[in-house]
């Protein structure tokens, strides 16, 4: 090797090394500090998951401070803080870019910025699992959690149910679970279960039939499941708020203060929001492999606000709207597009949550990354911490 590979190789290695300690000091930073994150959402439907003009749900959290916030929104060149919302900037080429050069600023990164991404058809797929067959193979002593089983049950049948049986049934089926859901009345049931029987009995696959069973075979128990199942359970938002907490706890482990852009949905629970955020709790990790978290959550407090407030609220929603905005066109596969090509080139994805939902046809612990490590089961284990939070 020459003398000038050697030192090239030199000072790469020192340059990589001199990058990792950058990188911790800023984690251990972050570790010592008390943050305020500032939340906002875009594409809330509430109980309407299958509104095909918002298939997708979004919630931006970003830890900016007022001065990095205002610089941000600069970038856009706008009159009013008023025309500083993304449905008002995407109507216009300037606006789109404008836009583009707020999302390409340094400041826009996974330690200022974390995104909560929900596909909504996707979710009403994981509900299904998780809310029905979950709960009646727990009944039978089997942890669906275990080696993210639940979460291939959820990509197979979001796969294979249009495939075998036709988009058209499984959207009626859909609906049908939503107003069970959200009724839990007799009718709903019975409508529910009988767009199940249409969706298997129109499956062109034999084999898939017995894995359609499994949604009918929880009806035997219907009405003591539904006992247990609140109302708001097929809001996206709440999922979503719960794991931004989490994400900020480990990155801010001291805690963080919350400020949220108005949401009736989180203000409707913060009573029970706040019983996760129980500090005098000992802390406890609950769930599996990548799944991981720990209760109580860390906020320390929850407020509500609105962006004429606080620039970061409107950082926030433009961020919440275009990676929104992304993934819609990721999920229709444009093509012509100009804004989304553009976002495209940004990755979008390095501000993700690990929690967010998105299908995929990866069915195996491996491809997944759920191999089983230790650890509790999640339902089970948040249950008796909100039991004891209420004493």
């Amino acid at each position: 090797m020459s003398k000038n590979s050697q030192a090239n190789r030199k000072a790469k290695f020192a340059k990589e090394r001199r990058k990792s300690r950058e990188t911790q000091a800023k984690i251990n930073s972050n570790k010592s500090q008390i943050a305020t994150v500032y939340l906002d959402e875009s594409g809330n439907t509430g109980h309407k998951l299958t509104d095909a003009d918002q298939p997708i749900f979004t919630l931006a959290g970003v830890k900016h401070t007022a001065q990095q916030a205002e610089r941000l929104l600069r970038l856009l060149e706008c009159r009013s803080p008023l025309e500083a919302h993304f449905k008002n900037l995407r109507r216009r080429k300037s606006g789109q870019d404008a836009i583009l050069r707020l999302m390409r600023h340094s400041l826009i990164n996974p330690e200022m910025v974390r995104v909560e991404l929900l596909h909504k058809k996707y979710m009403i797929t994981t509900k299904i699992v998780d809310l029905l067959i979950e709960t009646m193979m727990h009944k039978n002593g089997h942890d669906l959690y275990l080696n993210g089983q639940n979460i291939a049950l959820s990509n197979m049948l979001h796969c294979c149910m249009p495939a075998f049986c036709g988009q058209d049934l499984v959207d009626a089926m859909n609906n049908a679970f939503i107003s069970m859901i959200k009724q839990q009345g007799d009718d709903e049931i019975a409508s529910f279960y009988s767009a199940v029987e249409n969706l298997r009995d129109s499956s062109s696959s034999e084999d898939f039939k017995s894995d359609i069973n499994l949604i009918l075979k929880t009806k035997t128990d219907i009405k003591e499941t539904l006992n247990s199942i609140d109302k708001s359970s097929l809001d996206p938002s709440i999922p979503a708020f719960f794991s931004q907490c989490v994400d900020w706890g480990n990155m801010h482990p001291k805690g963080f203060h919350i400020i949220h852009d108005d949401s009736k949905s989180i203000e409707q629970q913060k009573e029970l929001l706040s019983l996760f955020m129980d500090l005098t709790q000992k802390t406890i990790e609950l769930g599996y492999d990548r799944r991981k978290f720990k209760l109580p959550l860390k906020a320390l407090s929850l407020k509500f606000s609105n962006s004429q407030g606080h620039p970061q609220l409107q950082v926030a929603d433009i961020i919440a709207s275009a990676t929104s905005y992304w993934a819609k066109g990721k999920e229709r596969g444009e093509a012509d597009d100009y804004l989304f090509q553009e976002l495209d080139k940004l990755n979008p994805s390095k501000l993700l949550s690990p929690m967010s939902l998105w299908p995929s046809t990866h069915v195996t612990p491996e491809k997944l990354g759920t191999i089983y490590d230790g650890g509790l089961n999640p339902a089970d284990h948040t249950a008796y911490f909100l039991m004891r939070a209420k004493t």
